[in-house]
């Protein structure tokens, strides 16, 4: 992960968070594209306006080296296309970027919505250029993948770090929040008991030191006393 793809991806991403990893699609695909577009566009039709007169008395030579610039053009386009197509890995959220020249789409994913990472290959040329598919998987039965990408294992490593990572601040947080809800209860229960038990009938000396002399008093009859406890059940 360099600096330059740090900052270039960063206007994609929210202010207040910050580029981890980006994963690409694999080199050889635009490499693919190119080798194709250039052996059907331009060497086959370079190779027969420049050896057929015929070709060369129909077809004006301005009109052939504008055709060239227009596929020119294409192939820096794609060449942007192909390195613009990429997960984004920040430290809050997973973002599919699919880019276009007129429309460019986002898949922000956030961590705790994932819940399974797993890289495919389909064919046996995969293996040979370690060329894969990323499959991101969400809890809605929903999938977000990236095709024939050059899957550093580094950068899917980060995604499962900072996943579990953010799971378990959550899973904390919960059991803080429930933690919390119970010593409230708790603390309310306490109060009504010694409210009810030490200011209205009883003071603090009898509850510790006379618990029989506390028995003889007129107490609720589903109270039940015994030293150090009080029962509160209902009958």
């Amino acid at each position: 992960m360099n600096n330059f793809e740090k900052t270039f991806f960063k206007k994609y991403i929210p202010e207040n968070q910050e580029v981890r990893w980006v994963i690409h699609e694999h080199w050889i695909k635009i490499v693919d594209n190119i080798l194709l577009r250039v052996g059907l566009f331009v060497f086959v039709p370079s190779f027969m306006i420049y050896n057929s007169v015929y070709f060369q008395e129909k077809i004006n030579f301005a009109y052939f080296e504008i055709y060239l610039i227009i596929i020119y053009l294409k192939l820096i386009y794609d060449i942007f296309n192909w390195y613009n197509d990429v997960f984004i890995i920040t430290n809050e959220w997973l973002i599919a970027l699919e880019w276009s020249l007129f429309k460019t789409k986002t898949d922000a994913i956030r961590y705790e919505s994932i819940e399974w990472i797993w890289v495919e290959q389909d064919w046996i040329m995969d293996k040979l250029f370690n060329k894969w598919d990323v499959v991101i998987h969400k809890i809605w039965d929903e999938e977000s993948r990236l095709v024939d990408a050059k899957v550093p294992y580094k950068a899917l490593n980060e995604i499962e770090a900072i996943s579990s990572a953010i799971k378990e601040e959550i899973q904390a947080k919960k059991a803080q929040a429930e933690k919390t809800k119970f010593e409230l209860i708790l603390d309310a229960l306490w109060w009504v008991v010694e409210e009810y038990l030490w200011e209205k009938w009883l003071n603090p000396e009898d509850i510790l030191q006379n618990s029989e002399k506390i028995k003889q008093k007129k107490l609720p009859e589903n109270i039940i006393l015994e030293e150090w406890t009080i029962d509160l059940r209902w009958n």
